[in-house]
């Protein structure tokens, strides 16, 4: 495996356990990981069509529809017919809106405990060079 391999190797295995601990302390709750990254998103920018939140999360539609159909059998979303009537807009909840303080301090103190070993000025070097990357790594992404 060359250098450049076994680093991105790494880049996935990483991100793979990161993955694995959030679905773990997400699991009391009936959460996963992918469908804690749609609730964050909808929480920040409020109400987004499906393919606004498949291209933000740089996630295929189908795995977002899929994260969307259980998130609405639990009641954590609800969707309503937009100005397009062929997209629906997707929100979180009321059920969602109350249980969601409790779900970010979880996911908090994953994320504190995950970077607990790496200093403020590595982190801040860290997601420069993520960012770098990840500039890089869209250059091969189809549009959809």
């Amino acid at each position: 495996m060359t250098k450049q391999e076994k680093l991105l190797h790494q880049l996935f295995q990483t991100v793979r356990m990161i993955s694995k601990g959030l679905n773990a302390i997400l699991e009391p709750y009936g959460l996963y990981s992918s469908e804690w990254a749609i609730i964050t998103t909808l929480k920040e920018s409020g109400p987004l069509t499906q393919g606004a939140l498949s291209n933000y999360l740089s996630i295929e539609p189908p795995a977002v529809s899929r994260s969307l159909v259980k998130l609405e059998k639990k009641g954590f979303i609800t969707r309503i017919v937009g100005a397009d009537k062929r997209e629906k807009m997707v929100s979180l909840s009321e059920e969602a809106l109350a249980q969601y303080s409790q779900w970010l301090e979880v996911s908090r103190q994953h994320r504190h405990a995950v970077l607990a070993d790496l200093p403020d000025e590595k982190q801040a070097e860290l997601e420069l060079w993520l960012k770098s990357i990840y500039q890089s790594a869209q250059k091969y992404v189809k549009p959809h």
